[in-house]
């Protein structure tokens, strides 16, 4: 072969080389085509869900994800331990798949040659709810809460934005449901939605039963918004006509606040029912809060959720529209970072508490003793001297798996309370410093613009919170939220209950919250008394060191099956506690600690320490302004 011939040879193969690189870059970096997926609830009473999936692909190694790290969850406990039946099949050939020795969120194998598609299924088994969380928690017999990360799988290397879905579920027969996500069509009990971007589809769970009831919170307004309520029995869906009232005041006062929306519509999805976990999740477009069946019909449990509604309704601004940096992860196998969660959830915590009161769920005089209990609770976190509130954001993904045992030594999520008390203070210094003419109200007007009527992200760093304060007030920011935020010292932050003309103090008069919570619970909290906290057969749930009932030596996962002579109730506990201003003798206890029995004497004289909250005369009363609905609606 002449030189020339060899040289137009090896240009031609070069070229075709090119080529083929060329086809493999774009099959690499273009995301795939839609993929399909069908979900089979029909036999969720018997608690197992059937998926299929239809994945376009290229020959070759291939890994799909199963859904590790939630958006809404901060931790990764996406439960692939409750996925099973896994197959995956070229046509009629089966391909075999490997798990991931080290991800155990995913799964490898080789698209055989000449292969476009490949089809797999999957089934999801359901739990029943239990004493830790667990999201496999949600279908029974009568109703289910599709949350689509739990049935499905996706192709790693592609942005869970760029990852399109076509779904469509099919529910027993007769069922009801609801959802954000928008509909193409319906057959019988089989519904096709539009395609969707897979972050959007993994944000709109759907919520399904035989016992479904709708309530239009503002039917005149744009965009519509309502309440779905689900439950296991009929009973259960009268809501209270004056509760309804009071979400629509809420939906209303939530748009004076925050003058902008982000979701075309959005939906209140309220499942009533002791047979799923119960839960507050955000989304969107939608909330899917889970409370026990009984809820709206008991007076103190439906004042104990009295702040979910609104919570999870502001998250739709506040961690869905607006989030940190570190928690919008491209797709979700990445770890998030909690850094900013005491913005993420405790700004929501915040400005729900906010919006409980304007919406009139709560009185004025309940939301005092809301917040007279948040910080006496804090006041006595024994682990403030060691763990910072910063700390407790960085460690949530552990933090929200611990037990209630030993809760103040260890601390929990405390971003969550901890936040309201700082950001209360944030609202009474921007009140201060502008004469009263600023406020949290002017924040919520600037950071939450744009983007109107979208479900979309804008992401936001330490630095831009900072930024967007000293635009309606000028002042050290930074060093503000770093003093509290990294702080070891023993008190809580009441600075924003002083600045706001109230103070903590300690009397005989119960707190209705807390009685509220014993009363539900059948426990009793004597956090500000004698440092315990036991559950109703007298189970120590903690004893918070340097108190008195650590110090006579009880400690969680003890018992308590007598009290001065006679047997454990926490009605005798109170009484003992009620008598002690009085009384010389000390508490004699009869304690069982792993199978073993005890004596233990408290010394503690004090009597009850409930915590409220005083006017200071003569102080600007910041708190009950900002608590002041926006639209002028009276609140009973």
């Amino acid at each position: 072969m002449s030189c020339g011939r060899m040289f137009v040879s090896l240009f031609s193969l070069a070229i075709a080389l090119v080529a083929i690189l060329c086809v493999a870059a774009s099959a690499a970096t273009t995301p795939p085509g839609a993929i399909a997926i069908s979900v089979d609830a029909t036999q969720v009473s018997q608690r197992i869900l059937h998926a299929k999936l239809v994945f376009p692909v290229h020959p070759g190694p291939l890994t799909l994800y199963y859904p590790k790290w939630m958006p809404a969850d901060h931790s990764p406990d996406g439960p692939v331990w409750n996925l099973v039946g896994l197959k995956f099949f070229s046509g009629t050939q089966e391909i075999p798949w490997q798990q991931d020795d080290v991800d155990m969120y995913a799964f490898n194998f080789n698209v055989p040659a000449g292969t476009t598609s490949i089809d797999a299924s999957l089934d999801f088994l359901i739990s029943a709810p239990g004493p830790t969380i667990d999201f496999s928690a949600s279908g029974a017999a009568n109703l289910f809460i599709l949350m689509w990360n739990q049935v499905l799988l996706y192709p790693k290397g592609w942005p869970a934005a760029d990852l399109i879905f076509h779904p469509t579920l099919t529910l027993p027969g007769q069922w009801k449901f609801s959802t954000s996500l928008p509909i193409i069509s319906q057959s019988g009990s089989t519904i096709l939605f539009s395609p969707v971007p897979l972050d959007l589809l993994v944000d709109s769970p759907v919520q399904s039963g035989e016992f479904m009831r709708t309530f239009p919170l503002n039917a005149s307004g744009s965009p519509p918004q309502e309440l779905d309520v689900l439950s296991d029995d009929a009973w259960a869906l009268d809501v209270p006509p004056g509760l309804i009232e009071r979400y629509k005041q809420l939906v209303a006062e939530a748009g004076a606040l925050y003058k902008s929306h982000h979701f075309r519509d959005y939906h209140f999805l309220l499942t009533l029912s002791d047979n799923v976990m119960e839960l507050g999740q955000e989304h969107h477009e939608s909330s899917d809060d889970r409370v026990k069946q009984h809820t709206l019909v008991d007076p103190n449990a439906r004042l104990l959720m009295a702040g979910l509604f609104p919570h999870e309704f502001s998250h739709s601004w506040n961690g869905q529209y607006r989030r940190p940096e570190g928690l919008a992860t491209p797709d979700f196998q990445q770890p998030m970072k909690g850094e900013l969660l005491w913005v993420y959830e405790g700004l929501t915590e915040y400005l729900g508490t906010v919006l409980t009161a304007r919406s009139g769920l709560m009185t004025a005089a309940q939301l005092h003793d809301r917040i007279a209990l948040v910080a006496s609770t804090l006041e006595h976190r024994a682990g403030r001297r060691w763990r910072s509130l910063q700390n407790t954001a960085n460690a949530a993904q552990i933090l929200y798996f611990s037990v209630p045992e030993w809760s103040s030594y260890r601390r929990g999520t405390d971003f969550y309370p901890e936040s309201v008390l700082i950001w209360l203070e944030v609202d009474t210094t921007l009140r201060k410093l502008t004469a009263d003419r600023k406020s949290m109200d002017d924040f919520c007007h600037a950071f939450y613009a744009g983007h109107e009527g979208q479900p979309v992200i804008e992401t936001y760093t330490f630095g831009d919170l900072v930024a967007t304060l000293n635009g309606i007030a000028p002042y050290d920011w930074e060093s503000f939220f770093r003093s509290r935020l990294d702080s070891t010292a023993a008190n809580a932050p009441l600075g924003g209950i002083s600045g706001g003309g109230w103070r903590l103090v300690y009397n005989d008069d119960p707190n209705e919250i807390q009685s509220a919570e014993d009363d539900t619970s059948g426990g009793g909290d004597f956090t500000s008394s004698i440092g315990l906290r036991v559950k109703r057969d007298g189970a120590v749930v903690d004893a918070i060191p340097g108190m008195p009932a650590f110090e006579s030596g009880l400690s969680p996962y003890s018992k308590i099956i007598g009290i001065n002579g006679l047997a454990f109730s926490v009605e005798e506990m109170k009484r003992a506690i009620r008598d002690s201003k009085s009384n010389s003798t000390a508490f004699d206890l009869q304690i069982e600690k792993a199978g073993k029995l005890e004596r233990h004497n408290i010394q503690y004289h004090g009597g009850n320490q409930f915590p409220h909250l005083e006017r200071v005369k003569d102080t600007p009363d910041y708190l009950d302004e900002i608590l002041k609905p926006l639209t002028g609606a009276a609140v009973n």
